[in-house]
């Protein structure tokens, strides 16, 4: 079964490919944030993505558990909600991971479970509340199943990459029930969570690095 085999470069050249992706969709996640919150979610991202950047440059010498861990803190330091968030997530994921060169299936889907349940736990939320996790949920469970049905890791990224892409578009019909947003719930209904957009372009970002050929759910008209 081929696999995806992570590595610290991995690591690194995947938060600068994100970082490139967040930075150009960045007005279109304000606009998607001004509909129920403050309209800044794409501009915290984006600060979040640049230190994470900076903490792991390419050629680091940190193995992928160390890398983890200082991406967790850089990130975690840009404060509002979704500082604490990601920055749980990556932290989870670090507690995994053995400290080893490189991360295998196997460990990469212990690495998506644990972010996963970071999100899930430091957010208070389930699938339906309209945030994050209506991406990060189903991609995590469609990229198990897929590892566990002796699936190569690449076949598993893609039914990962479908599943949050739909997840996404089903936020849009949801009223928002967490954060800010849930004050405003009837007036999110129409659009996607932000906070979900960002997610499925880090699914897609992973993607484009693996070298899947893919739509993004963020269309360039909206950049």
């Amino acid at each position: 079964m081929a696999g995806l085999m992570v590595t610290t470069p991995t690591l690194a050249a995947f938060f600068q490919a994100y970082l490139a992706e967040i930075e150009a969709s960045q007005a279109a996640l304000d606009r998607l944030d001004a509909v129920a919150g403050d309209g800044d979610h794409g501009a915290t991202m984006v600060m979040g993505m640049r230190e994470v950047v900076a903490a792991v440059p390419a050629g680091t010498k940190q193995r992928p558990k160390e890398a983890l861990r200082v991406a967790a803190e850089a990130f975690g330091s840009v404060g509002g909600s979704i500082g604490p968030l990601w920055g749980t997530a990556l932290v989870r994921a670090a507690r995994v991971v053995a400290d080893d060169e490189s991360v295998d299936d196997d460990a990469l889907l212990e690495m998506i479970r644990a972010a996963v349940a970071g999100l899930r736990e430091r957010g208070r939320s389930v699938v339906g509340d309209k945030t994050l996790l209506d991406v990060m949920q189903p991609a995590a469970d469609a990229f198990a199943e897929s590892i566990d049905g002796e699936h190569s890791s690449r076949i598993a990224l893609e039914r990962a990459i479908e599943a949050a892409q739909a997840g996404l578009h089903a936020t849009a019909s949801l009223p928002a029930r967490r954060g800010r947003a849930r004050r405003f719930a009837e007036r999110s209904v129409g659009a996607v969570d932000p906070g979900a957009a960002s997610a499925c372009l880090a699914w897609e970002t992973a993607g484009r690095l693996a070298g899947l050929s893919l739509a993004t759910a963020v269309g360039a008209e909206d950049r």
